[in-house]
């Protein structure tokens, strides 16, 4: 029978036997953050079999068993769910120790991981995150995009991009506003055409639609109009996706009517590919919202709130209202 081992048995004369064993308990942590050794290789930069090597060496020196793993499985063991949260103190230390040394450099200093979607890393993050990189030779960017459902990244991520109406549950991250962005209704001409080019929502009553992920058949879009009336139609489900960049296409391809941002879709509007469809009626306006780590805010947000002031004009050039903005 293994004996069970409580976090008091390893005082810091047997930890600190090993000169590593700190980094190597802020591993255990980014490893257990992540939910695996693949996507706290993401996280690190640390390859997946160094963060194995390393956290088996870590169980031979203690004795234990943190990790149970195999190709399907992982899980905490109990002994190591209490050095876990030894190891997220230890790293917490570990930043504020190493913003305390950098607030006196007056330059940022360490990695920056971000999670955004694609349709946003196109159109704007990108060249933010090229531009920060080139100002702060110091800060290496590591940026990821996701499908539009950001909030699974929040916690593989230090700073997490989300358009969306709702905040993520992390009571660890930091939330500002960056913009608000207008959506409109769009399809094909030939598809508004077959619709009878509507005019008022209540025409849309059952056309095909391109949705935002699910796997309904059918939907209610809630539309706002003028004077504030506000209407609720049901659209059937052609074709659906998590990403905005595909539910583009998909409209592209005249697969139905789609809500897509403003911004996204204006130089298919100008170029007669798409066209608005019930014009004065469109979705509520979305917001971006910008997800910040405590420890990536205190060492990083006095750069970082700069570089988005200086792009919130492009924000809004590119029908990405920032709020408050009278545009």
């Amino acid at each position: 029978m293994t004996r069970r081992h409580s976090i008091e048995e390893f005082g810091p004369e047997r930890v600190s036997k090993n000169d590593c064993a700190a980094d190597d308990l802020i591993l255990l942590a980014e490893v257990v953050d992540a939910g695996g050794f693949g996507a706290a290789s993401l996280r690190t930069g640390v390859s997946k079999s160094r963060l194995s090597r390393r956290i088996a060496t870590l169980e031979e020196q203690l004795g234990v068993t943190l990790l149970l793993r195999n190709s399907r499985n992982f899980e905490v063991t109990e002994i190591g769910r209490q050095l876990y949260q030894h190891g997220r103190r230890v790293r917490a230390e570990t930043y504020a120790a190493t913003t305390l040394a950098k607030d006196n450099q007056g330059e940022p200093y360490g990695t920056l991981r971000v999670a955004c979607p694609t349709a946003l890393v196109s159109e704007y993050v990108g060249r933010i995150a090229s531009e920060f990189a080139l100002a702060n030779p110091r800060v290496r960017i590591c940026l990821n995009t996701t499908m539009g459902t950001a909030a699974s990244q929040a916690s593989h991520a230090d700073l997490v991009l989300v358009p969306s109406v709702k905040g993520l549950p992390d009571s660890d991250m930091i939330v500002q506003r960056l913009a608000v962005f207008r959506y409109v209704l769009v399809a094909t001409p030939a598809v508004a055409e077959a619709a009878g080019r509507p005019v008022h929502p209540n025409a849309l009553e059952g056309v095909d639609a391109i949705g935002w992920g699910g796997t309904e058949e059918s939907v209610r879009w809630h539309l706002e109009g003028p004077g504030q009336e506000h209407v609720e139609v049901e659209t059937r489900v052609r074709f659906s996706s998590d990403n905005l960049m595909v539910i583009c296409e998909a409209a592209l391809a005249g697969l139905g009517v789609a809500r897509l941002p403003e911004a996204l879709c204006r130089p298919y509007i100008e170029k007669g590919r798409l066209c608005v469809v019930t014009p004065g009626w469109a979705p509520p306006s979305g917001s971006i919202r910008i997800f910040v780590g405590k420890a990536v805010e205190q060492l990083l947000s006095p750069c970082l709130g700069k570089s988005i002031a200086e792009h919130n004009g492009k924000l809004i050039h590119r029908g990405f209202p920032v709020e408050g903005s009278t545009h």
